[in-house]
């Protein structure tokens, strides 16, 4: 297989049929490999949320104590 591949490719010379199978598969290979792009939220879509100080948390006894 070639290493300096062309960018252009004369699909004019191949049947209708082979040149609409090109199409579909060049069409796959671009939804497969298209680079995706991070979603960036908007501005305060995300707000933290302020959490109390854990030192009331229980034991880990305590939490597994059956009553």
């Amino acid at each position: 297989m070639q290493k300096n591949l062309e960018k252009n490719i004369d699909i004019d010379i191949l049947p209708e049929e082979a040149r609409n199978l090109l199409i579909e598969f060049y069409e796959f290979l671009l939804t497969k490999y298209r680079k995706k792009t991070p979603k960036i939220l908007p501005q305060g879509f995300y707000q933290p949320i302020k959490v109390e100080s854990y030192s009331k948390i229980a034991a880990r006894e305590e939490i597994y104590e059956r009553r």
